[in-house]
């Protein structure tokens, strides 16, 4: 049966591995002095050789007779091992031994001696593939395994791996293949095998396998299918990569800015069988070339090309500048990302090429313009604050423009929070001259003086009075009546006295300092210097109904003033129609209410633009709320405007004389056959309503 090359050229011995120099050295010294560990870690991507020199530490930790670190391979054991008859040899493929069950199985078989080895060796290969819970079964095992056993756990995603795992484990990092060192093999393997191979197909090779010898030799085993004198042509048909020359073309194709000459030369390509995704994976490596060329001119170990093209990216990227080299770079990676989400690649990339030659911002700086844009059409929207004193909110507005009801709350609130006004009230001795004298006349009528009296002092004078009065009566008494009873009458009229003394009316005093209580904040409330004292005064609304109506009586003559209000002027606004008919065609635009087709036609006669008239062929348009709707069924056209109509808009308006807004519809609209369905539909409900079987043929 046949091998496959990198089956049968696989290395056997520390020294057959390549481009891991400091791994080796290290394998090696171990088993020179016996000092290997009990669990290896081997990463890398894939190719590097990982499971190859597993399986060589397998073989010289069990050899018979090791030759500085290396297995002899001539003992028994060694032999076994190479020929994977050895059963103290387990390789895992933890891809598909992932549970939790198939570490319980793997520990229980630990526990068992080797039968003809000193090791027993177990290798799982990806072992990121295991679940949680296997990892957490492994943990102690590998942490302190039986003396005869060594784990090595080999994996290309170092990431998926718990860190208990790692710190548990000797980690050795394998790097990519060198392409020398991966040139020198394939032209070795190739000398063996009696084939002929170019230097330059030896190197491409290498280039395309991306540092993964295992890729490397399976090219060269296809391109030895194709012919056994293996050329770069050879190589560029087996592995369907397109000649570096056309994409050298395709680059300066973008320089100068022809969008026919990349879209016809990727027509060849696509014809020719060649991968869109793989094709703008070329183009896409040329542009980083480019870049490395701009900017790091003389460092040609950085480019991905073979020698013989250095001068060729070095001429094609003077014709870049390295604003554009990046521009273009970040189109091609916008563009292979939505390749990979779509099914018209063809389409996804003739788009990418249009943009690449006419300019086109990237996504990012689309959206930064964009923004930008926006902004300042906010700013003028903000209208700068007025300035307001603290507190200028909250100050009090006079009497007259009060209702009642918010006065009384006012004189409340004073009472309540201005201390002067609470204090008013315990000092009686404090004159107030307020027209409150109507309540208290009732109890003195005699004496006029009163009124311009507090209350308190009229009660108590009344009271002296009426004291008065009943003396004099007594006194008469006396006179007229005879001196026995004048002798008894003094002492009963002395005894009436002493309740009449009642005078001591304290008891009647509460009644006059409640009706007088509202009328101390009055003459006691300190208004802010701020505002005039009398705006505080009118206490009259709570004595009097009339009162209050007097103050608010002389205001509304002050209402004629704003009567003559300019703000309102209605005369003016008869101007303001005309500007809005101005400004009805937003952005200058003009409103169509109509399109025929014969007018379409003679539009699309009138557009210059070559690949916009080959894209609006066989296309119609129709007129919503004055926009024209282009119905085309072109996905090219459909993906150009997908972001924004402006360019068509521009060329449009161009054709037609008028500037006009304009959208794409995906689908051509026939309104005869949406008329002609609407009608029969609208027949056959009638038909329904009036219960007619109708039978369409």
């Amino acid at each position: 049966m046949y091998l496959a090359l990198y089956r049968k050229y696989r290395p056997r011995t520390f020294d057959d591995v390549i481009s891991q120099p400091q791994i080796v050295t290290t394998l090696k010294n171990q088993i020179a002095t016996g000092q290997n560990t009990h669990a290896y870690l081997f990463t890398g991507s894939r190719g590097t050789g990982k499971t190859t020199c597993a399986k060589i530490l397998a073989m010289a930790l069990n050899c018979k007779h090791p030759v500085n670190g290396n297995p002899c391979l001539e003992c028994e054991n060694c032999r076994e091992i190479a020929d994977g008859s050895a059963t103290d040899i387990v390789e895992m493929d933890a891809a598909s031994n992932n549970k939790v069950e198939d570490v319980h199985i793997l520990q229980d078989q630990l526990a068992y001696t080797p039968v003809s080895c000193k090791y027993r060796v177990y290798i799982v290969d990806e072992v990121h593939m295991l679940s949680t819970a296997a990892f957490n079964a492994l943990l102690k095992t590998i942490e302190e395994p039986p003396a005869h056993v060594v784990f090595i756990l080999a994996t290309t995603e170092l990431h998926k791996v718990p860190a208990t795992i790692v710190s548990r484990c000797q980690r050795f990092e394998f790097r990519r293949i060198d392409v020398a060192d991966s040139s020198a093999r394939l032209l070795s393997v190739a000398a063996q095998e009696g084939v002929s191979l170019t230097d330059g197909a030896a190197d491409m090779i290498s280039r395309i396998s991306d540092g993964g010898m295992r890729d490397a030799l399976s090219l060269l085993d296809r391109c030895i299918s194709v012919s056994r004198e293996v050329t770069e042509d050879t190589v560029r048909e087996c592995a369907g990569v397109a000649d570096n020359r056309r994409m050298y073309q395709l680059a300066e194709f973008i320089a100068a800015k022809d969008i026919p000459g990349c879209i016809m030369l990727l027509e060849q390509l696509y014809k020719a069988g060649k991968d869109i995704a793989r094709v703008m994976d070329e183009l896409g490596m040329v542009f980083r070339d480019l870049m490395l060329s701009k900017s790091a001119p003389g460092e040609h170990g950085l480019l991905s090309v073979m020698p013989s093209d250095y001068d060729e990216i070095d001429r094609i990227a003077g014709a870049f500048t390295l604003q554009d080299i990046l521009r273009c770079l970040t189109l091609i990676q916008e563009c292979t990302d939505g390749i990979s989400k779509t099914r018209q690649r063809r389409t996804v990339a003739e788009m990418c090429f249009v943009k690449l030659c006419t300019g086109a911002p990237t996504a990012a700086q689309a959206a930064a313009v964009q923004s930008a844009g926006a902004a300042p059409a906010t700013q003028p929207v903000q209208k700068p604050a007025e300035f307001k004193p603290m507190g200028s909110e909250f100050a009090p507005r006079s009497d007259d423009k009060l209702s009642p009801s918010q006065a009384a709350a006012v004189k409340k609130l004073q009472k309540i929070f201005d201390p002067t006004a609470q204090e008013a009230p315990k000092s009686p001795a404090q004159p107030a001259p307020m027209p409150a004298e109507p309540k208290t006349e009732p109890i003195k009528p005699e004496k006029p003086e009163i009124p311009a009296e507090p209350e308190k002092p009229a009660e108590k004078t009344a009271a002296a009075d009426i004291a008065k009065n009943q003396n004099r009566l007594q006194e008469l008494l006396k006179q007229n009546a005879p001196a026995a009873k004048s002798a008894g009458a003094p002492e009963s009229r002395q005894e009436n006295p002493a309740p009449a003394a009642v005078p001591e009316a304290p008891e009647f005093a509460p009644m006059p300092e409640m009706n007088s209580a509202p009328a101390a904040p009055e003459s006691d409330f300190a208004p802010p210097p701020e505002e005039p004292p009398a705006e505080f005064v009118p206490q009259r609304e709570f004595d009097t109904a009339p009162e209050p109506a007097i103050p608010a009586q002389p205001e509304p003559v002050k209402n004629p003033e704003p009567v003559a209000k300019p703000v309102p002027e209605p005369e003016p606004e008869p101007e303001i129609p005309p500007k809005k008919d101005e400004e009805e065609p937003v952005g200058g635009y003009e409103k169509i209410s109509a399109i025929t087709p014969e007018e379409w036609q003679g539009i699309l006669a009138k557009v210059n633009d070559a690949l916009y008239a080959a894209m609006l062929e066989d296309s119609t348009a129709t007129v919503s709320d004055g926009v024209l709707v282009v119905h085309t069924g072109n996905l090219m056209l459909q993906g150009m405007t997908a972001k924004g109509t402006q360019e068509l808009e521009r060329i449009l308006s161009q054709a037609s004389g008028k500037k006009l807004r304009a959208m794409v519809s995906g689908e051509e609209k026939d309104t005869a056959a949406e008329d002609k369905n609407s009608a029969v539909k609208e027949l056959l409900e009638k038909a329904r309503q009036l219960n007619i079987d109708v039978q369409i043929k």
